[in-house]
C-alpha cells in the first residue's frame, strides 16, 4: 500500500491519499511524539475512491504527529504536523 497526505501539516482535518483496488477497511492511527496513540478511524473504501478526509482533529495539541496507515498487514507511516 501507498500513502500521502496531501500537505505536511494539518488544523482540523487531514486528507490521505492512496493506492487502492478494490473494496477494502483501511485503519488510521496517529501517534503523538511520545508515542502514543491520539487518535483512530476505519473507513471503509469503495472501488474507484483514492483519498479520504479525516476530520475533527481540532481537539488535538499542536505538534508533530507519526499518521499510520494500514491495510491487511500493509502499514504506512508518514510524518504530519498540527498547525496553529
Amino acid at each position: 500500500m501507498q500513502a500521502r497526505t496531501t500537505t505536511f501539516s494539518f488544523i482540523d482535518n487531514l486528507t490521505i491519499e492512496f493506492e487502492q483496488v478494490g473494496t477494502s477497511v483501511l485503519n488510521f492511527a496517529l501517534r503523538g511524539e511520545d508515542g502514543k496513540i491520539c487518535c483512530v478511524t476505519e473507513k471503509k473504501i469503495k472501488p474507484g475512491i483514492s483519498s479520504v478526509r479525516w476530520e475533527g482533529l481540532n481537539d488535538l495539541p499542536y505538534g508533530v504527529y507519526t499518521l499510520e496507515c494500514s491495510q491487511g498487514g500493509d502499514v504506512v507511516e508518514l510524518k504530519t504536523v498540527k498547525r496553529v
